[in-house]
Formats: structure tokens, C-alpha cells, sequence
């Protein structure tokens, strides 16, 4: 299920570069808590990944304005119980927003990029 247009990216990494990452920072022997994003440099959108699996996985698409219609609705039968929404506008906003993701650290720290990439990743799980 897509919530709204499809057009967000998705901060993705193909789990053999992840194995690579911690394999490099173990070689490296870094131990100061060092935080470092692992995302492969191309961003896919929802619509492109699902693209690439659109064979294998039904897409059923809401529309942003339903979405948040939906959300805000939730909010007054929970309200009335106590209880806060999992899906309030205030949520939804932060999940739909669109952000930005990047592993500037990963390079220099790790001497890291991703080696197999987030399409050829999914093209292997897709045929795996």
C-alpha cells in the first residue's frame, strides 16, 4: 500500500553493503561510538522500488488527501477514550515528509560505498 502519490525516497541499502560496512569498521577497529548512516547514494521513490517488484507485489495507491482525512478521523473516537491515534495528522506528516538521507560519514570513516547497490539488490532478491 502506497500512502500518497509514490513520489517519496526511501532510504535503502542492500544488505551485503551493510555486511561491508561493519566488516570495514571492525577492520578499523573504531570504538568511539561513531554514529554512521549506511544508505546507498542512489535514493529510489516508493513507485521506482515497487516498479521494480510490480510483478510480484499488488500496489494498491491513497490518495495524500485521504490519508490525512483518514488520520484526522481516527483522532476523535480515540480521543474520546483516552487514547492517542497511531495514524494523527501530526504522524502522518512526519512519515510522509519528504527527507533527505545520506552516508557522508561512511566514506571517510570506513572507506565505505555501496558495492552491489540498492537496484542490482533488488534485482537479486526479486530473482534469488
Amino acid at each position: 500500500m502506497v500512502l500518497g502519490s509514490g513520489q517519496l525516497r526511501v532510504p535503502l541499502v542492500y544488505i551485503d553493503d551493510v555486511v561491508d560496512a561493519v566488516m570495514a569498521a571492525i577492520e578499523r577497529g573504531l570504538v568511539a561510538g561513531e554514529v554512521i548512516q549506511l544508505v546507498d547514494d542512489e535514493q529510489l521513490t516508493q513507485s521506482e522500488v515497487l516498479g521494480m517488484a510490480a510483478d510480484q507485489v499488488p500496489v494498491t495507491r491513497v490518495p495524500r488527501g485521504a490519508v490525512f482525512a483518514l488520520g484526522r478521523l481516527s483522532e476523535y473516537p480515540l480521543g474520546l477514550l483516552g487514547r492517542q491515534s497511531p495514524v494523527s495528522a501530526y504522524r502522518l506528516h512526519s512519515a510522509l515528509a519528504d527527507a533527505r538521507f545520506e552516508s557522508e560519514r561512511a566514506e571517510p570513516l570506513l572507506g565505505w560505498r555501496p558495492r552491489v547497490g540498492v537496484r542490482e539488490g533488488i534485482q537479486r532478491v526479486g530473482t534469488g
